[in-house]
């Protein structure tokens, strides 16, 4: 399907476009050939390799961490599943337990799944009807596994509702009971000022193409990366902790495009949030019922997750799909599956409610102009004024 130029995309947090500077940066790399393995050791190798080091040292001084904190790799889940390999390995004999989020990704549900059944201990906390985390039933978890190696994960900003943990308290609540806090940020880093020395966690994990940068390129975050063991082996790259010729490409695409939005994080925010909260009451007064999930927390600029109950959100996604607006039922890694969301059942809302989300995240640039055209767009969808009280048109779930 060709992509409209005045189409809305609005499914940035599944993957957000190439940036400008990415796109201009790479011109710039392939049109002057500049292409060798950075591990070679004659001049061109080297001088890539200078160039990989350089982007390495600007990406830690934007995250305020040293540069041998940085592990570059192909991206957060395999960020993830190294530090579950390195946990679990370190700690198998001592009987080591995992304390994590309820509605963590699936990537680490996975991970968690995965090392259960070699005996690893794992206890879900859960979470207030906001989005945010249980501390309370955190700190009982804590105690209760007191003198036992744990790993506490915690997402920074939530893949679906938007809602940002108060990941510093957390990590001191941790640290007061010697555990270790991994803290997926693949929806904070790039999106939000992230100082990762100043929120303490151990573990942090980014992956480029959510904030404009390349796909297949990302990074591990290690507060103490000596002893942390390889999930690829190889020919000693990143420090000898992955395997593999760096994609020396993404990096630099890492690079540009967290600089690009850095200088932007100031800009405006006021008024994008302001955007946001008009669009959801708008559509709040548009139809009869919609929850808004964390509507009331903090949240990631121009996220909303919200459900539609009586909708048929399969029909309105595709009947949006013919008007250039592009959105999604939920997390990109599930979007494609019948599944009520996990997320909306842990938060203690119906299976009626969990079956009817939609997800709309969208670039803080130009922002109201595309929430006017999505407003429209599901008016047309159901054949509704656009401020008129509900009659939808779409077959009910």
């Amino acid at each position: 399907m060709d992509i409209t130029v005045d189409a809305i995309y609005a499914d940035v947090c599944g993957s957000a476009p190439v940036s400008k500077g990415v796109s201009s940066m790479l011109q710039t790399l392939f049109s002057a050939r500049q292409c060798a393995n950075p591990n070679a050791n004659h001049a061109l190798g080297i001088q890539l390799l200078e160039r990989v080091e350089r982007a390495r040292g600007n990406i830690a001084r934007l995250l305020n961490v040293d540069t041998q904190c940085l592990i570059f790799n192909s991206g957060s889940s395999e960020g993830c599943a190294q530090i579950f390999h390195d946990f679990f390995e370190r700690h198998k004999h001592e009987h080591p337990v995992v304390l994590y989020s309820a509605i963590e990704h699936a990537c680490t549900l996975q991970n968690i799944k995965r090392y259960c059944l070699d005996g690893l201990c794992a206890v879900a906390i859960g979470h207030h009807q906001d989005g945010l985390l249980d501390t309370d039933q955190l700190q009982q978890s804590l105690q209760a596994h007191a003198g036992r190696p744990i790993l506490v994960c915690v997402m920074a900003v939530h893949n679906e509702t938007g809602v940002i943990q108060p990941i510093e308290a957390i990590a001191r609540q941790v640290k007061a009971h010697g555990g270790l806090l991994f803290s997926d940020m693949t929806q904070a880093i790039g999106k939000i000022p992230v100082d990762l020395q100043a929120c303490g966690v151990d573990f942090a994990i980014a992956s480029g193409h959510k904030f404009g940068a390349l796909p297949g390129a990302g990074f591990l975050y290690a507060r103490d990366r000596f002893g942390l063991s390889p999930l690829i082996a190889g020919g000693g790259q990143e420090g000898g902790l992955r395997g593999g010729t760096q994609n020396y490409p993404g990096i630099l695409s890492i690079e540009t495009a967290l600089q690009e939005k850095h200088i932007k994080y100031a800009a405006n925010q006021r008024s994008v949030q302001q955007a946001r909260e008009q669009f959801e009451t708008r559509l709040q007064a548009m139809l009869d019922e919609v929850v808004v999930f964390g509507q009331r927390a903090p949240r990631a600029p121009c996220v909303s997750f919200i459900a539609l109950p009586g909708i048929n959100t399969k029909k309105l996604q595709w009947s949006l799909n013919t008007q250039a607006i592009y959105i999604t039922g939920g997390s990109a890694c599930s979007d494609k599956k019948n599944n009520v969301s996990n997320t909306v059942m842990q938060l203690g809302f119906s299976e009626r409610v969990a079956g009817s989300t939609v997800r709309i995240s969208i670039e803080e640039e130009g922002c109201g102009v595309a929430y006017e055209r999505i407003l429209a767009g599901i008016a047309r969808a159901l054949d509704l004024p656009s401020n008129a009280p509900a009659h939808p048109a779409l077959e009910p779930v």
